[in-house]
Order: structure tokens, then C-alpha cells, then sequence
């Protein structure tokens, strides 16, 4: 037997995009409920954030692999050296 409220919240997510904050005025219950009965629902990928840092992060990793050192790699692409080593 399927719960109503979670397929009620389950349509709001997927059919309509909406946020978690959304359902919860929608459906009258508080985030830990629309979570769990939201689980194993894929958020939208609207709310997925790009990692903006990829390209240089392989920028990184291509520089150190032709031999530079970490405070050229960091000191060419304008990040601490920290970042750079971690990279």
C-alpha cells in the first residue's frame, strides 16, 4: 500500500521541480519529513551545483604532470599553493 503523501510528494519533486522548502508548505510537514519521504528521489538537476574549478583542477594536474612545481602551477593560475598542492 503506497502512502499518499509520499507519492503526493514524490509527483512535486519530480513533476513539478520543486525544492524540499516548497514541498513542505505545499504538503504542510517539516523538512525531515519531506526527506524521508522523499528518499531515493533524484533532486532536480537544476539544484545541482557545477564544480566551476574542474577545468582548472585539470589545468593543475596537466602542469604538474610536464614537471612544474607547485608555486608555478599555483602562482599561474591565481590560486594558494595549498589548492595547488592539494590538486
Amino acid at each position: 500500500m503506497t502512502d499518499p503523501l509520499a507519492a503526493e510528494a514524490r509527483r512535486l519533486r519530480v513533476e513539478e521541480q520543486l525544492p524540499v522548502h516548497e514541498i513542505c508548505a505545499r504538503l504542510g510537514v517539516g523538512r525531515d519529513r519531506a526527506y524521508a519521504l522523499l528518499r531515493g528521489v533524484p533532486p532536480p538537476e537544476w539544484t545541482r551545483r557545477p564544480n566551476a574549478k574542474d577545468a582548472q583542477r585539470a589545468e593543475a594536474v596537466r602542469l604538474r604532470a610536464d614537471g612544474r612545481s607547485v608555486n608555478e602551477i599555483a602562482q599561474q593560475l591565481g590560486v594558494a599553493k595549498s589548492t595547488a598542492y592539494q590538486w
